[in-house]
């Protein structure tokens, strides 16, 4: 499968893992919500309803005047509520509001047992309640039909939430997906590279001891003294692939573990072992290195086999990558509460394209390739791994043709 084939379809079934969550969720709130919106909106009316029914049972409603007898029923709580007495068929009192329903009277169906129910009639929709009193059957009726509008708005506007909530969601989906896959991206094309520029790396000194051992091979009387070149030619790649398989465990167990140990040191003293070594070589070579540190004593807490690993790798480069009569600086000064060290060459110095990957494993400019400079191109990663574990600060200044300057800024004490 292509890359561009795979991460599309992880992104795409990442956005539509979210969007299902977040529609469940806001579908499952949307009705939640409906529900207890309905139940508590017919709970009040209902409540007025049995309320008023119960104000009836308790009272007296047929009043008598002389031979004659009156039918009263008590003032309900909301004028809205609707009324009918009947004896019989007879309809003997009902409340001022109209029954908009079809007839003039409500009609309750055939089982009706008593309870609280829902009558529609020509569009209109009433909660209802029928029962007996003094030989009197009274309906008490209440117009539910603006209760229903709300609903029926909150269910519009529900609707219409729930289309904008899903395009945000696929919005923010989309880009969280992005966002998400691009670390995984990163260290996918990575790996291409990383396994490209061994491969790379690697093939130039096995191709070296194959054709070298094949020279051997062709000449089996030959005493071993007589192949003394090319057997000094295959140690040299061989030390080669061991430097190279030992900074690539280095590299993978500070990616992996990352720790540190305090050890109190004073820096010019620390300075000074490396000092001497490279003092040496640099007369070796005929080229000039300069070490600047404090007058005064500064003590610090670092990791100093990191820490030294750190400098090692910088005035490697600097050594590699000057010719005769250049020179190499070391510098070292205090700053508030860090050390900040400079190593600064005079050398060939990296063109502005080659420092976009200069912290790449393997990587190493075609300018050096093509002036035949030994390295692996594995340093550098080196250096900003072991940095990011130590909480050290790298910069990089250079110009090509002119020299390079890294500069480190290490903190006093490391945890």
């Amino acid at each position: 499968m292509r890359q561009s084939d795979l991460f599309i379809r992880t992104k795409r079934n990442i956005i539509l893992s979210t969007l299902s969550i977040v529609l469940i969720c806001l579908i499952t709130f949307i009705l939640v919500t409906q529900y207890f919106y309905k139940s508590r909106l017919f709970e009040g009316v209902d409540q007025q309803l049995l309320t008023h029914k119960n104000m009836i049972l308790n009272e007296e409603i047929i009043k008598k005047k002389g031979k004659s007898e009156e039918v009263i029923i008590p003032a309900p709580l909301t004028p809205d509520l609707i009324s009918f007495v009947w004896r019989g068929s007879e309809l003997v009192d009902k409340s001022p509001h109209t029954y908009f329903g079809e007839g003039n009277y409500p009609v309750f169906p055939k089982e009706y047992e008593g309870g609280l129910i829902t009558l529609e009639s020509k569009g209109y929709t009433y909660r209802a309640v029928s029962f007996e009193k003094e030989g009197l059957r009274i309906q008490l009726l209440f117009n539910v039909d603006p209760q229903i509008l709300s609903v029926k708005q909150l269910e519009r506007a529900n609707g219409l939430s729930l289309m904008v909530l899903i395009g945000i969601t696929l919005a923010l989906a989309s880009y969280l997906a992005a966002l998400v896959l691009k670390p995984v991206k990163k260290a996918y094309n990575e790996q291409v590279y990383f396994v490209q520029d061994a491969s790379h790396e690697m093939r130039t000194p096995l191709a070296v001891i194959k054709g070298q051992v094949e020279l051997m091979t062709a000449h089996p009387q030959d005493r071993i003294e007589e192949h003394f070149e090319q057997f000094s030619q295959m140690i040299g790649e061989i030390r080669s692939l061991e430097k190279l398989n030992r900074d690539l465990l280095l590299l993978s167990k500070e990616d992996i573990e990352g720790k540190t140990v305090g050890e109190a040191i004073e820096v010019k003293n620390f300075i000074g072992e490396i000092r001497e070594f490279y003092t040496e070589l640099a007369e070796l070579q005929n080229k000039h290195f300069i070490v600047k540190v404090p007058d005064s004593p500064v003590n610090v807490k670092w990791d100093l086999e990191k820490v030294k690993r750190c400098l090692i790798i910088l005035l490697e480069n600097a050594f590699k990558y000057t010719d005769e009569e250049d020179t190499i600086l070391l510098g070292v000064t205090k700053v508030n509460k860090s050390i900040v060290v400079r190593i600064e060459d005079s050398g060939i110095g990296i063109s502005k394209e080659d420092q976009k990957r200069l912290f790449d494993r393997f990587f190493r400019s075609s300018d050096v390739r093509a002036r035949g400079i030994e390295g692996s191109g594995i340093g550098l990663s080196l250096l900003q791994s072991l940095a990011h574990t130590l909480g050290i600060k790298v910069q990089v200044q250079s110009a090509y043709g002119k020299g390079t300057v890294f500069t480190l800024e290490i903190p006093l004490k490391m945890n």
